[in-house]
């Protein structure tokens, strides 16, 4: 009897042993665990109904193979989202690419870690429910047709469009109705056209479809949108089919997006090297790894004029360029005979090369390598970068600064360590300096600036008067009053002056000194709210930054219970606000304090919300009330309709979950009665008022503002 209470999973896999070991660990954390031993039997026992929750597949089977069958499975109904996990010892990029052409939600490489699959596993169903969650909570909006570049259709019984939404004509760059079927078609790919006339035909059958496909471009011949259509077929009282109802949505943003991320996740698009977040990942494992701290040597290499080719010849040029210089250092690395320096091969082989933005290369050689040395080989690395080539018949010659920092000499931190080489390099690129230079403590300006500021810094969070929060209000979109404020940080220096958040903030996370001056500020912020509420001033909700350090320090909740308790302030009065990036370092750490947080009334907002690439998972996966739209969303939004349909289906999917949407930046009246209009909560921005001292804030009013609505002005 397969048993319904706990998440069933199904393990198709060919090796006994394998089966058993996954079977057994499994079992063991509460899964109802079936076996078979060929993707047959699966194939079998789906189709007589059992369903599981999730499909442990392995992919080298006899007879049909994981791929085959996972593209099988995935043509069978109810099994379009269900979790199907590919287990195989080939870990080449061709066979991960495969897996996840067939339908593949994860891919796991044997042999397996036995300890942590119970776990894997349990996240990916928990996964899959807010997968599907999310789901059925965009059907609500796609239903209601508030997402961006969508429109809706109605076709006849012989797949004409007769009724159609100005979108959908846009999207189709068509002008007016009726738009026949045969002229659609002409313009969807040649490769797609035949499994849009299939979905269109089982219609007649009573199978609604869904399916993304190209349509030509009338503006480039050469050049594809993407679109994601839907169609609901319609049948009059005697069954007699009478055409269909459905939705066309443009996501060609979306694929591009998706494409790119795919792309260049981990290496460069041009040059096919690693991208810098590679190769720091990289190097981070391997110093962890090297307990005797046998050295390193980074070799930042700026190509100073690379702009100027890309400017004057094309980009083409300059994409050859870097083409063409990326297979010079490669080959320069690939055969060290070349090379007269005293460097072993062994350090060559293992010498790590990556591109780190669009005008530099970084390498890493591995070892305690004296500078005479070093200066060599970046001679020999500068010599051969320099040649002239000749390149979509220009001759093209580039001339390469090169920095150089060593470990742990000049820096014990990755990030630091490329931060102090690039210095160098482009210190030598603007000033022209020397072609191969070394980090130089004291003649680095820039660190020496930065010295003063982190020494300023201590002093100003020891004897206190200098750090100073300021109160951004907060205003209902609705009613136009203040309704709260979010707290900005900023540093009066007796001698340096105003200095902005964006100089010393940085700096207090890379010196550690961030969480200090967070606990400082929830202490100070919550006794100025104590102050007035005692005055029976109402002050709203108090919304706090916290970054990763101060979040994920131990000492957190405890720190805050403390100061409730000290002050006597309500917890709903405090929201603690929180980028994307924070949640990404530590998902389930992340998870846990933020329920601790809510569940003792302290709101949860997600700050800059849009800017990266999961958010939408972050808002299935953890408990947020609040979403804060980045301002670079908000600017310029009056002249831009992209922008604008993406605050949209930001602000729908806001509310169809229940949060509040918080507008950054909002600067214009326009840009106010725009969102407003699009169903924003919560305005914040220059128009209403700038960050202010706290003083100026308790007693500060809305001046009169025309919103489209009526005049604010009130507190």
């Amino acid at each position: 009897m397969i048993g319904t209470e706990m998440p069933r999973i199904l393990i198709v896999d060919d090796e006994p042993v394998m089966r058993t070991i996954t079977e057994s660990v499994l079992a063991q954390h509460e899964f109802d665990v079936t076996t078979v031993a060929s993707a047959e039997e699966a194939i079998a026992l789906v189709t007589q109904g059992y369903i599981p929750d999730l499909l442990l597949l392995d992919v080298l089977m006899p007879g049909i193979n994981g791929f085959e069958a996972c593209r099988t499975l995935r043509g069978i109904d109810r099994l379009e989202h269900l979790p199907i996990i590919m287990l195989t010892a080939l870990d080449d990029q061709a066979s991960i690419d495969e897996a996840y052409r067939c339908g593949a939600t994860d891919f796991i490489t044997k042999p397996l870690n036995i300890p942590l699959l119970p776990h894997r596993v349990r996240y990916l169903l928990r996964s899959a429910i807010a997968f599907k969650d999310l789901v059925d909570s965009q059907l609500t909006l796609i239903h209601t047709q508030q997402i961006a570049h969508l429109g809706n259709w109605t076709m006849d019984q012989n797949g004409n469009i007769t009724a159609a939404s100005r979108q959908f004509l846009d999207i189709i760059a068509a002008s007016q109705l009726p738009v026949s079927e045969k002229r659609l078609l002409a313009r969807v790919h040649r490769e797609d056209r035949s499994a849009l006339i299939r979905c269109r035909a089982e219609m007649r059958a009573g199978r609604p479809y869904q399916i993304d496909y190209r349509l030509r471009s009338l503006a480039d011949e050469n050049a594809w949108h993407h679109v994601h259509e839907r169609g609901f077929p319609r049948f009059d009282d005697q069954e007699h089919y009478l055409g269909a109802t459905g939705f066309i949505q443009d996501i060609s943003e979306r694929v591009a997006q998706e494409e790119k991320i795919r792309q260049l996740a981990w290496h460069d698009r041009i040059t096919g090297l690693n991208n810098r977040d590679r190769l720091i990942e990289l190097l981070e494992r391997d110093l962890q790894a090297d307990s005797n701290k046998t050295g390193l040597v980074i070799l930042f290499i700026h190509l100073g004029n690379l702009r100027d080719v890309a400017t004057v010849l094309g980009q083409e040029t300059a994409d050859a360029a870097i083409r063409a210089l990326s297979g010079r250092l490669k080959g320069l690395l690939q055969t060290p005979q070349d090379c007269t320096c005293p460097i072993s091969s062994d350090c060559m082989q293992d010498a790590k090369l990556a591109r780190y933005d669009e005008q530099s290369f970084v390498l890493a050689l591995p070892g305690s390598l004296d500078r005479e040395t070093i200066a060599c080989f970046a001679g020999a690395v500068r010599e051969a970068l320099g040649r002239p080539m000749l390149l979509l018949g220009d001759e093209v010659l580039i001339t390469p600064f090169i920095g150089i920092a060593y470990y742990p000499e000049d820096a014990s931190e990755t990030t630091e360590l490329f931060r102090r080489a690039m210095l160098v390099a482009l210190h030598a690129a603007t000033s022209n300096g020397s072609a191969v230079s070394f980090f130089d403590q004291k003649h680095d300006h820039e660190a020496a600036q930065r010295l003063v500021l982190e020494r300023g810094l201590r002093v100003a969070l020891d004897q206190g008067g200098q750090l100073l929060p300021y109160f951004q209000p907060k205003i209902s979109a609705t009613t136009g009053e203040i309704i709260g404020a979010e707290v900005l940080l900023r540093w009066q220096h007796p001698v340096l002056g105003f200095i902005t958040p964006d100089r010393f903030i940085p700096l207090a996370e890379e010196v550690g000194l961030i969480h200090p001056i967070s606990e400082w500020l929830i202490g100070h912020v919550c006794e100025l709210i104590a102050d007035w509420l005692a005055m029976r001033q109402e002050v709203g909700t108090i919304s706090i930054n916290l970054s990763a350090e101060s979040f994920f320090q131990h000492s957190l909740i405890q720190l805050i219970d403390e100061v409730l308790v000290r002050t006597g302030v309500p917890a709903g009065q405090l929201i603690i606000e929180l980028t994307e990036s924070v949640l990404m370092q530590n998902a389930d750490t992340a998870h846990q304090v933020i329920s601790e947080l809510r569940e003792r009334g302290i709101r949860i907002s997600l700050d800059d919300f849009g800017t990266g690439f999961s958010s939408l998972g972050y808002l299935s996966r953890f408990s947020i009330d609040e979403i804060k739209i980045d301002r670079s969303f908000v600017t310029d939004l009056e002249e831009q309709g992209k922008k604008r349909a993406l605050i949209q289906a930001i602000i729908t999917l806001g509310t169809a979950l229940g949060l509040k949407v918080v507008a950054e930046g909002v600067e214009t009246q326009q840009q106010a009665n725009l969102l407003r209009q699009m169903g924003c909560d919560i305005f914040q921005g220059f128009l209403f008022a700038r960050p202010m001292p706290a003083d100026d804030f308790i007693n500060f009013r809305l001046p009169a503002i025309d919103c489209g609505a009526k005049n604010w002005q009130s507190r």
